[in-house]
């Protein structure tokens, strides 16, 4: 039996809550990541 294919995310962080916490840091993340000159997916 074939499969079909999975789609694949890939990710440079993963932030598992959608708390305060969890956003704060994805949001921060984000920022420091530009600060830098980096792209990041989070």
């Amino acid at each position: 039996m074939d499969r079909d294919p999975r789609e694949v995310m890939e990710y440079d962080v993963l932030v598992v809550g959608a708390g305060p916490s969890g956003l704060s840091a994805a949001i921060r993340l984000k920022q420091r990541a530009n600060e830098a000159g980096q792209e990041l997916s989070v």
